[in-house]
């Protein structure tokens, strides 16, 4: 079975998860979401080939268990602080043929601070994708580089992300807890 995960935000209320672009700029919740890109504010602004939409007109889901993402991390960083414990496990056939995807695989040799989506990048999402059990190198190598030098611990680098255009309906997904 493939599946599919997005961390529950806090506060999440309804049962939807909204694009960025979606939501009242004044509000809270957007400036909260916001922040996440504080030096990466080019990539809001992103065009994704085959959604023809920018990065922020979709909703992110990473490709691997965040549950695998928190293990290694507190590996490499023994008190890491979790914000968030909850996050949804979604099967891919609630996602097919109900919404627009596609699965974003970072070209990994791509330049630090280079955010642009190429077409090759991007492959419609479909019945053979396959969720990943294992973290990429190139995302152990970041987080080893940020406990040495500094920095932020941005959980999905060069994870595979699936990108799913406008709001999602959540109520049938599953919802786990980090241990």
């Amino acid at each position: 079975m493939s599946y599919i995960y997005h961390l529950k935000p806090i506060p999440f209320e309804g049962t939807t998860l909204v694009p960025l672009n979606q939501m009242d700029r004044d509000s809270e919740l957007y400036k909260n979401h916001a922040k996440k890109y504080i030096g990466r504010e080019k990539l809001m602004d992103v065009i994704i080939p085959k959604l023809n939409c920018k990065w922020n007109d979709v909703v992110q889901f990473s490709s691997i268990d965040p549950q695998v993402i928190v293990d290694h991390l507190r590996e490499i960083e023994e008190d890491f602080k979790l914000m968030r414990l909850e996050y949804f496990k979604i099967h891919i056939s609630q996602i097919l043929g109900k919404y627009e995807s596609v699965v974003f695989d970072r070209n990994k040799k791509q330049q630090n601070g280079d955010f642009t989506v190429h077409e090759s990048d991007v492959v419609t999402l479909c019945e053979s994708y396959e969720e990943i059990k294992n973290l990429p190198n190139e995302t152990i190598e970041f987080w080893n580089n940020v406990k040495k030098e500094g920095g932020k611990y941005l959980w999905f680098a060069y994870i595979p992300h699936i990108l799913v255009k406008g709001i999602i309906d959540t109520k049938d997904f599953q919802v786990c807890t980090i241990r």
